[in-house]
């Protein structure tokens, strides 16, 4: 499958097909949207017959094609996981025999081996794949429709308070590490957007950060956002010698690769008797969590966090009961 890519900082679109796992690149050479699409639909190949019902590894081999050149390689790694235990559970099947009774024995299938969380995940993954080959016109009905995921408790993120990030930073040796720690604590970025922040992306004048996707990373909503820089994070990158490529490297000047960020952040908090539990990403719940004890709105919090719904913020709501008194004391009989 193809998709259409527009290259954000040049504004040329792309058409981006793959070829046996390999992402091919061809410039449409326009930055007009309507040429562009133009140039894409005559490149789309005659839509298979849906008369010629297609069986479940058919279109799990076109949907990945077409997932590879429009999502994160995150996000593709659920796709793939999702659909390989569907196929496991079903078998190689027509897919205009998959009924909401497969998925309801898939989600029993999965929740012997994972939390319901990862059910949940999966489950939204496959609403996504039997949606699109809905549109593609391969199939009349989502068998997803109507399926219920597992409910599950609210939880508290956990987070560090002030203090811990205070013991967190000054107990980190690692250079490297420490600034994009920080960097994390400051500006509530994920992991992947801070380890493919791109100089170009810095502005000091402004004082902001402009998070967005690339040719060779996909932010997370797709949606760019500006991201304002505080003291601490404007010292840091102000410091730092070298300001061409990513802001942030690795051990030995490399690449920080995300997982070895990950897994080295949490080695650190193991050793200096952290709770296990906290991982990379409470660096991000951290950074709500604060805010939002300090008096900052949800609202507020969710443009900087970049979600995209405010349903996702809520659950930093529980932080603010402290001001509710000072909203029914203005009531008075």
């Amino acid at each position: 499958m193809s998709c259409i890519f527009r290259e954000k900082k040049s504004g040329i679109y792309y058409i981006v097909s793959s070829n046996n796992g390999k992402r091919i690149w061809k410039s449409t050479k326009t930055r007009d949207r309507k040429k562009a699409y133009q140039l894409f639909s005559n490149n789309i190949p005659q839509k298979i017959e849906t008369n010629q019902p297609q069986l479940l590894s058919q279109c799990i081999k076109e949907y990945i094609s077409f997932v590879e050149t429009t999502y994160s390689c995150k996000t593709l790694e659920i796709y793939k996981m999702a659909l390989n235990h569907l196929a496991a559970c079903t078998g190689d099947i027509r897919i205009d025999l998959i009924t909401s009774r497969n998925i309801d024995l898939y989600k029993v299938f999965r929740m012997k081996d994972v939390s319901p969380t990862t059910v949940n995940i999966e489950l939204r993954a496959l609403r996504t794949f039997f949606n699109v080959l809905k549109r593609w016109e391969i199939i009349d009905k989502n068998p997803c429709q109507g399926i219920k995921q597992i409910r599950i408790p609210e939880q508290t993120p956990l987070f560090f308070n002030e203090e811990q990030q205070a013991d967190l930073i000054k107990a980190m040796s690692e250079r490297w590490l420490r600034e994009i720690v920080i960097f994390a604590l400051m500006t509530g970025a994920r992991r992947g957007e801070i380890v493919n922040l791109q100089w170009s992306d810095i502005n000091f004048e402004a004082k902001t950060i402009t998070i967005q996707s690339s040719l060779s990373y996909q932010v997370k909503t797709g949606k760019l956002r500006t991201v304002p820089m505080n003291e601490t994070v404007y010292n840091l990158l102000k410091d730092k010698p070298v300001k061409e490529g990513l802001v942030f490297k690795g051990k030995k000047g490399k690449r920080a690769n995300d997982n070895f960020v990950s897994e080295k952040f949490r080695e650190f908090v193991r050793k200096n008797g952290f709770d296990k539990r906290l991982h990379f990403h409470s660096l991000r719940h951290s950074f709500a969590s604060v805010l939002v004890k300090k008096g900052k709105s949800l609202f507020q919090v969710q443009r900087l966090l970049g979600h995209s719904s405010s349903k996702i913020t809520e659950v930093y709501a529980h932080l603010q009961s402290s001001d509710m008194h000072s909203v029914v004391d203005v009531l008075k009989i």
